[in-house]
């Protein structure tokens, strides 16, 4: 979800705002993603890399964030949304790994579309996590297989996505999904996340149903 500084300035605005108008953005887009039969959504809400901000910033994303798993909380019993959470939760604050917590815990059951938020989340952390793990826990005596990798994961009982999307004109991954994302259609488009709209997620979908998904095969 990338370009909320950049809307903030090309509509001269204090950069926050943009932030702010990206999480409001966050919830329109969930809230309309039932109607395109969707099963799975993950969003890069905060990587691994973004404590490089200034204090300030951080200081904002950190009582943004705190806003909106308060208004997650709210709409719980509004949906049937299963929604869960990535990365390295550990250095946020204790008030809202408890909300991060309750909403994993109160949503688990629940058979709706699957949201995943990255927070604090890398793609590199992720696999290095994973060979830790793997260290600790697999049988030395066995090669390790891909399914076997991808088993100690964040996104293990997630199917790789289909389709990636990046707002605001970046034409890279940015360290998001990278084991996950080996198949997956990419597409990028120029508009900020904030302007990211239901219409251009249709759009984007169209796109992605006339491709041909080959695999490494020759059909």
């Amino acid at each position: 979800m990338d370009g909320n500084r950049r809307w903030a300035r090309a509509n001269n605005l204090p950069s926050y705002e943009g932030h702010r108008k990206g999480a409001e953005n966050l919830w329109d887009i969930i809230n309309n993603i039932q109607n395109l039969k969707l099963k799975f959504l993950t969003v890069f809400v905060f990587s691994t890399e973004n404590w490089k901000r200034s204090n300030r910033e951080i200081s904002f994303l950190m009582k943004l964030l705190n806003q909106f798993l308060n208004h997650t909380i709210k709409k719980i019993n509004e949906n049937n949304f299963k929604i869960r959470f990535i990365g390295d939760l550990q250095p946020f604050e204790k008030k809202v790994k408890d909300k991060i917590q309750f909403i994993t815990n109160t949503t688990d059951a629940n058979k709706g579309v699957v949201i995943t938020l990255a927070l604090n989340y890398g793609g590199r952390f992720d696999i290095i996590s994973a060979i830790n793990k793997i260290l600790v826990n697999y049988n030395k005596s066995k090669q390790i297989k891909e399914i076997d990798f991808k088993n100690y994961t964040m996104n293990k009982d997630l199917p790789d996505p289909d389709l990636l999307i990046r707002t605001g004109g970046e034409m890279r991954l940015s360290n998001f999904l990278l084991w996950d994302l080996a198949y997956t259609e990419l597409i990028f488009v120029t508009e900020m996340w904030p302007d990211f709209d239901k219409l251009m997620l249709q759009n984007c979908i169209q796109d992605f149903n006339k491709r041909i998904r080959k695999y490494g095969g020759d059909n």
